[in-house]
């Protein structure tokens, strides 16, 4: 049975910190398609099977997922990262550097529905700290993913 599922995923602008809101959707044949947040109603649907109307499948995943900013960003010595969840399930909070190598996983649990935050304190895996720079938060829940750009200055 094909699926298509979709990732959502807000794509960081490297212009003066701005950030752009995207829908990424992974089609069955495995192509991914960009579309703009502003652009919802171009997506289609067609293969999947559900008995939910199109556009508030799509409303639905828009709006129960959230990675807020992280705050103070820039920081120093550490960040706190906000997210939003719908309902119980698995998450997982990483931290990556601009070459996408993992810098340091801050969460991997089950969390109940609600509002939750992680705190980074600009360590590695390994304790040590890490150089100045922009770095991404991925966190990961139920088939979907939400990246933030982080900027640590020393």
């Amino acid at each position: 049975m094909k699926l298509l599922i979709v990732f959502l995923l807000f794509a960081v602008s490297s212009l003066c910190f701005a950030q752009t809101d995207s829908v990424f959707v992974e089609k069955a044949d495995g192509t991914t398609i960009r579309y703009a947040v502003s652009a919802i109603r171009e997506i289609t649907f067609s293969g999947l099977i559900t008995s939910v109307p199109e556009q508030e499948l799509v409303q639905n995943v828009l709006s129960s997922f959230v990675l807020r900013q992280n705050y103070p960003n820039p920081f120093n010595p550490s960040t706190t990262i906000q997210y939003d969840i719908p309902h119980a399930g698995e998450i997982t909070i990483a931290i990556y550097d601009i070459q996408g190598r993992l810098v340091r996983s801050l969460a991997s649990l089950t969390q109940q529905a609600g509002t939750h935050s992680a705190i980074w304190d600009g360590h590695n895996d390994s304790g040590v700290n890490v150089s100045s720079g922009n770095y991404f938060c991925r966190v990961d829940f139920n088939h979907s993913f939400l990246v933030k750009k982080l900027l640590l200055l020393k």
